[in-house]
């Protein structure tokens, strides 16, 4: 029975076999070694909001990649949308305010966060220890789909895809069709359980490359896992690449590549 000799191999079949799984007239693009809150995602398809994307063009504004500066801005965007409402006085938030509804050391917020959050485009200072936001957070996808490839092994990639379903809408395993278990009731049953999907494989060439054979529901993550996933996204698919890794430093991507090998190759789009 033919196998794949590398997980690498196992990419091309899903890029290429992606309509089998997803809406076939949208606009998916495709990403590799994505950096997740917990964990590299093999492979990421993403549908950006195009309306969203053209006012961040506009506004001049640059990606948010950490967890604690989404959660800053968050806020700042919760209290100027509670302005708008008419249910507070003032857009303006103070440090301390801020510190509090977000779990962040005063110290942090304003020797790192708030001054990148400035130099990014999104915060103004309006007096001491005072600040609003100059335009108002919205997630820059509107679908994400993880997934996770490896040969065999699945009690152990599930484990690795499993927390993906934080941010995607849906998250997939994909796996060889030749190491799948003849016996999959419990392959199965694990999957339901986790709210994941899987795909099969094929190295046959006397058979479809790819096979839908758990397709999991929707659902519509909203949390700041999934907000700091689409930023990623955005500031890869901004490099001009499709791939890279991500260090601890503020909105600073430390690596994109591209190349020829399918992960690090042009973006995909279709």
């Amino acid at each position: 029975m033919s196998t794949f000799k590398r997980e690498a191999d196992m990419l091309r079949p899903l890029t290429e076999g992606r309509h089998n799984f997803t809406s076939p007239r949208t606009p998916w693009e495709h990403f590799y070694e994505i950096q997740t809150p917990k964990g590299v995602a093999d492979l990421v398809l993403a549908v950006f909001n195009k309306r969203v994307i053209d006012d961040r063009k506009k506004w001049g504004v640059h990606p948010i990649q950490s967890k604690s500066a989404i959660d800053v801005i968050s806020f700042l965007t919760i209290t100027h949308q509670q302005w708008e409402a008419g249910d507070k006085l003032s857009p303006t938030t103070t440090t301390s305010e801020i510190a509090s509804n977000t779990l962040t050391s005063t110290s942090h917020l304003t020797q790192q966060l708030i001054p990148s959050l400035i130099e990014y485009g999104w915060v103004e200072r309006t007096g001491r220890g005072k600040w609003k936001v100059r335009h108002a957070y919205q997630c820059p996808t509107t679908s994400i789909y993880a997934i996770e490839v490896k040969r065999s092994d699945w009690q152990r990639a599930l484990g690795q895809v499993a927390p993906h379903t934080n941010f995607a809408n849906k998250a997939f395993l994909a796996m060889d069709e030749a190491r799948l278990p003849k016996a999959k009731d419990a392959l199965m049953g694990a999957l339901r359980h986790a709210g994941v999907g899987l795909l099969s494989l094929s190295a046959d060439r006397l058979k479809d490359p790819l096979t839908v054979i758990a397709n999991p529901p929707r659902r519509s993550p909203k949390s700041s896992e999934r907000f700091v996933v689409a930023e990623r996204l955005l500031a890869v698919r901004g490099s001009g690449g499709n791939s890279g890794f991500w260090g601890h430093v503020f909105g600073k991507l430390i690596t994109t590549s591209s190349g020829d090998d399918p992960r690090k190759s042009a973006l995909l789009v279709t």
